[in-house]
C-alpha cells in the first residue's frame, strides 16, 4: 500500500482502474458460467419431461387405461414437444384418449399463459400444441396472431387454426397468403395441404381471379400444387385476356393438362423471350408426335436458353428416340441449332436431365 500512497496519482489511477477491469471481467465470467448452467439445466429438464410425457401419451393413445400425472409449470416446454409430436405421428387416427389427458391436466389454461408470456421458442411450440386441442373456442385468440411481426408466430398460429375448423381457416388464411409476402412457398404449401383439395381450391381459384399480378404467380403455384385439375380452368381464364408477362411465364410451369397444348403452342412465337422458354419447356412435358416442327425455329433463337429448353423438349417427345434426334440434327444448317442439339444429345448419352 506503500506504493499507491507515494506513486504519482496517474499511477495510482491506472492501478486502480485495472483493478475494477479485472474484477468486472470475473463477475462477467461467473455470470455466463451460471447462465450456461441455467440454460443446461433447463434442456435436460426438458429432454426428462419430453421423454416421459411421450411415453405416457402413446399409452393413452393405445388404450392403455393410464391416469395422468399433474404437469408442474417446469415440466410444459418438455411436455409440449411430447404432444406436438405425437400428434404429428398419429396423422388422421383417433385423438380422444389424448384430448382426455389434456382436459384432466389443465392443459389449455398453461398454454395460454406459454403464449402470452413464455419464450419465443415456447410461444411457437405452445400454438401448435392449442391447435392440436382442437376446440373452436381458442380459434379466435388464434386468429389474432396471424398479423404477428414474426413470420414463424404468423405461419404457426395458421397452422394450428387449420388444425382446429379448415373450412373457416382457408377462407381467413387466403387474404393472409396474399398479403404477407415473408410466408415462404413451402411453409404455406405444407399448411394449405392440411384442408381438402376441393375447399382450398375453391379459396384459391376466386382469390388468384382478383389478385393482381404481383400476387396471382404465388396464388396459382399454391392451386396448382394443391390441385392441379382445379388450376387447370384457372390458368386457361388468366390467359384468356392478356396478362403479365411474368403471370404467363408462371402459368407454363405449372401447366399439366394436355388440353392445353393448343395454348400452349400459341405461346412459342410470344416476344418476350422467357415466355417462350417455358412454353417449349411445357410442350416438353406433355408434347405429341409433331411438335417438333413447332420447337425448330425456337433452335435458332438469340436467346441460348430458348434454344435449350426447345432442344430439351425436343428430345422429350414421345416420338424422339435416339436415332430420330440423330436424325434431326443432321438435318439442321443453322449453327445454334447443331450446337444446341450437340449439347442435348451428350446430356442425354449422360444420363443428364432424362
Amino acid at each position: 500500500m506503500d506504493f499507491l500512497t507515494s506513486a504519482n496519482p496517474r499511477v495510482v489511477f491506472a492501478f486502480w482502474l485495472g483493478v475494477v477491469v479485472i474484477a468486472m471481467a470475473l463477475l462477467m465470467l461467473g455470470v455466463i458460467l451460471v447462465m450456461r448452467q441455467v440454460v443446461l439445466r433447463r434442456e435436460r429438464n426438458r429432454i426428462r419431461a419430453a421423454t416421459r410425457w411421450h411415453q405416457i401419451l402413446i399409452d393413452s393413445a393405445q388404450g392403455v387405461s393410464t391416469s395422468p400425472p399433474s404437469l408442474p409449470r417446469s415440466d410444459l416446454p418438455g411436455f409440449v414437444d411430447a404432444w406436438n409430436h405425437v400428434h404429428q405421428s398419429m396423422a388422421n387416427q383417433d385423438e380422444t384418449a389424448l384430448q382426455r389427458v389434456a382436459q384432466e391436466i389443465g392443459l389449455e389454461q398453461q398454454l395460454y399463459v406459454a403464449i402470452d408470456h413464455g419464450s419465443f421458442h415456447n410461444r411457437v411450440m405452445s400454438i401448435i400444441a392449442l391447435g392440436y386441442l382442437r376446440s373452436r373456442t381458442h380459434f379466435d385468440k388464434l386468429a389474432r396472431y396471424l398479423d404477428d411481426r414474426s413470420t414463424i408466430i404468423s405461419l404457426s398460429a395458421a397452422r394450428a387454426l387449420m388444425h382446429i375448423d379448415p373450412a373457416r381457416a382457408v377462407t381467413m388464411l387466403v387474404p393472409h397468403i396474399m398479403a404477407r409476402n415473408d410466408w415462404p412457398q413451402g411453409g404455406v404449401a405444407q399448411i394449405l395441404h392440411d384442408a381438402s383439395p376441393e375447399l382450398v381450391s375453391n379459396e384459391l381459384g376466386q382469390a388468384t381471379l382478383q389478385a393482381t399480378a404481383d400476387v396471382a404467380p404465388r396464388l396459382i403455384r399454391f392451386l396448382a400444387d394443391v390441385s392441379p385439375a382445379a388450376a387447370a380452368p384457372v390458368i386457361r381464364r388468366v390467359l384468356q385476356s392478356p396478362p403479365d408477362d411474368h403471370l404467363v411465364s408462371t402459368c407454363l410451369q405449372v401447366m399439366t393438362d394436355p388440353a392445353d397444348l393448343d395454348l400452349i403452342r400459341s405461346l412459342l412465337t410470344h416476344e418476350r423471350w422467357h415466355v417462350r422458354m417455358h412454353a417449349a419447356a411445357a410442350i416438353g412435358r406433355m408434347g405429341q408426335p409433331g411438335d417438333e416442327q413447332r420447337l425448330l425455329p425456337l433452335l435458332g433463337d438469340s436467346q441460348w436458353w430458348v434454344r435449350y429448353r426447345a432442344a430439351q423438349a425436343i428430345s422429350r417427345l414421345p416420338n424422339m428416340g435416339g436415332e430420330a434426334l440423330h436424325l434431326l440434327r443432321e438435318q439442321q444448317t443453322d449453327r445454334f441449332a447443331c450446337d444446341v442439339l450437340d449439347q442435348v444429345l451428350a446430356e442425354r448419352n449422360m444420363g443428364v436431365n432424362q
